[in-house]
């Protein structure tokens, strides 16, 4: 047959446990060759043996119908593997006499033989180690004899060909184990070391001041440059109660205690800086007020080891003894040498003179030490004062020699010096030409704005007068407001102090501030109920207004108000208001004889008729002609 696959062992087959049947498709002489490798759970292969561990059911026609079925005598388990390889001897097992009989399929067979054999040598090199095509042909991968390679280890050289260690492999192992060891004794006593200089919590990202539970700490805020609180459990990470250590984080006398390193183990580059203020203990907790100082990367992420550093400001140091006396200064203002020429030109680099007049200033753009000093004098006429400044020149070795002016007007600039407006105010002894002065400049501050008196009294909402107040032959204006509508009670506006009052529904009472006097005209007739203590009205008696009668109030509390007058559109004032009311007009005509009232005499009616009241009080009638 023609052998068109080029497989040379089966798939590699799971075990469940169960199935203990495995078929092969590759062809195949003889059963025994095939050979069946089961890789236990830990990774270690092991040949098993026909009859012993499996039987072997092969196709009748391996030609037509390669393969056939591997039963294991115990399923593979679970994790175990099983592959299936088909493995004939290296020999050639058919003698082909001459002169003897031609059978193809001998002749096939052996040729299937050989190409099975080709690929299992195919097959077992591709699992071999090997070097590149493009390899130099010169690169060596022969051993050394196994004298010189027992107990040794393969390597390469520099050029890459295989040799063996000097080292005895074991030595190496031991070596290299006792270098873990050493390593992991080096990181525990790092571990240590870091600990001992940055205490190490987890990061809880909630931002609640509260108790961050066991070795957990967190912030007051998401965004690191706004945290102002920092909340940390007292035990660290490692397991180590560090409350009292942290409660020493605010003992420095200084102003600020000492500054806080924060660095996220494994990400350095989220880290951030504070200054330490007041440490509070909470007892399962402390809470530290910080300000923050820098930071960079991004918020430590939750669960996180975070690395915090204190770093501890010593006290404040006892006040130092008074130090020497500075030398003395070279004096004060511009060092200049003073012109004595009066005239408008350039006298030359630091120098300063005067008009003949006294009314101009000129001062050099340079002073004697050759510093510009031009922009400063121009700044002499700023103020927005009528008098700009003072400039006052000084002998540097008299001091009592001197000059002063007022800057009264605008600094010009002249290209090399400048010149300002000025007026002599005093002078005392003599500056001679050439003699070194200093020359110093006083501003005067901006004229303020126009105060606003009292012209505008409306300006000021609480006026206060601290006596009588005298209105210098004028008054105080009465302002009528709006019209009031009556109700129960009636609500004084505070638009006026005089008002009309429309309406006709009664009341007992009125809604005004404290401290009010005003009046009220009606425009009709309605009831005002005395009470005493809301409306109190003359007499305690009720009134029953008419159109045109005022009444004046005042309101000695809120909502407590007193008619301290009412006057009655016919002319009654107070006394008999109600009665008054009833009163009709009496027509008299000219002629008529009137009697006089006389305490001591009852007068009469018309028709000599006396009332109740008067009848017992009677000592005499006449006709009324005395």
């Amino acid at each position: 047959m023609t052998i068109s696959t080029e497989a040379i062992k089966s798939s590699v087959f799971a075990g469940n446990g169960s199935t203990t049947g495995f078929a092969i498709t590759f062809k195949t002489f003889s059963q025994n060759d095939l050979t069946v490798t089961l890789t236990n759970s830990s990774g270690v292969e092991s040949v098993k043996s026909l009859t012993t561990h499996y039987t072997v059911s092969l196709n009748a026609n391996q030609d037509n119908n390669p393969g056939g079925t591997v039963t294991m005598g115990t399923p593979p388990a679970n994790g175990e593997k099983l592959v299936i390889a088909n493995e004939p001897e290296y020999t050639q097992s058919s003698d082909i006499v001459n002169g003897g009989g031609f059978f193809p399929n001998v002749i096939e067979d052996m040729v299937d033989r050989n190409t099975i054999l080709s690929r299992r040598a195919q097959e077992v090199t591709s699992r071999s180690i090997k070097i590149p095509i493009s390899d130099s042909t010169g690169t060596t991968v022969e051993l050394p004899t196994e004298t010189l390679r027992a107990s040794k280890a393969v390597v390469f050289d520099a050029n890459g060909n295989v040799g063996v260690s000097t080292d005895n492999y074991v030595d190496q192992a031991a070596n290299a184990s006792a270098s873990a060891t050493a390593a992991s004794t080096s990181a525990t006593a790092a571990q240590s070391a870091a600990s001992a200089v940055a205490i190490p919590f987890l990061m809880d990202t909630s931002t609640t001041m509260g108790d961050p539970a066991g070795t957990n700490f967190r912030l007051n805020n998401a965004t690191v440059a706004s945290v102002s609180l920092i909340a940390f459990g007292d035990t660290s990470k490692d397991g180590v109660d560090v409350s009292d250590y942290l409660m020493t984080w605010d003992d420095s006398t200084s102003t600020i205690n000492g500054h806080l390193i924060l660095v996220q183990e494994g990400t350095p580059a989220n880290w951030a800086v504070f200054t330490v203020g007041a440490m509070t203990d909470n007892s399962d907790w402390v809470q530290c007020a910080v300000t923050h100082v820098d930071s960079g990367g991004s918020l430590f992420t939750n669960d996180s080891t975070v690395r915090c550093q204190f770093i501890r400001n010593g006290d404040k140091g006892d006040t130092g003894s008074t130090g020497s006396t500075g030398a003395t200064g070279s004096g004060e203002g511009l060092e200049m040498a003073w012109e004595a020429n009066t005239t408008d030109t350039d006298q030359g680099a630091g120098k300063c003179w005067v008009n003949g007049s006294s009314t101009v200033f000129y001062m050099d753009d340079l002073d004697s030490n050759a510093a510009n000093i031009n922009s400063f004098v121009d700044s002499w006429d700023d103020s927005g004062s009528t008098i700009k400044g003072r400039i006052s020149v000084k002998k540097q070795t008299g001091p009592e020699n001197y000059k002063i002016y007022n800057v009264t007007g605008s600094v010009v600039s002249a290209s090399t010096y400048s010149k300002i407006t000025v007026a002599a105010v005093v002078s005392a002894g003599t500056i001679s030409d050439g003699d070194a002065v200093f020359v110093s400049f006083s501003r005067t501050g901006d004229k303020g704005e126009t105060g606003g008196g009292l012209a505008a009294v409306v300006n000021d909402t609480s006026p206060q007068l601290g006596g009588f107040l005298d209105c210098n032959g004028n008054y105080i204006q009465m302002q009528k407001g709006g019209d009031i509508a009556s109700a129960s009670p009636t609500v004084i506006d505070t638009d006026g102090d005089y008002f009309i009052c429309t309406g006709t529904t009664g009341f007992s009472a009125m809604t005004v501030a404290a401290d009010r006097h005003f009046f009220l005209e009606f425009a009709g007739a309605l009831t005002m109920t005395h009470g005493a203590g809301t409306l109190d009205l003359p007499g305690g008696a009720n009134i029953t207004t008419a159109a045109g009668d005022v009444g004046e109030f005042v309101s000695t509390a809120a909502n407590v108000v007193t008619c301290v007058n009412y006057s009655r559109a016919g002319g009654i004032i107070n006394a008999d208001i109600n009665a008054s009311a009833a009163i009709a007009d009496t027509k008299i005509a000219l002629g008529t004889a009137i009697q006089a009232y006389d305490a001591d005499t009852a007068k009469t009616d018309a028709a000599q008729t006396f009332t109740a009241g008067q009848r017992g009080e009677i000592t005499a009638l006449t006709d009324g002609a005395t």
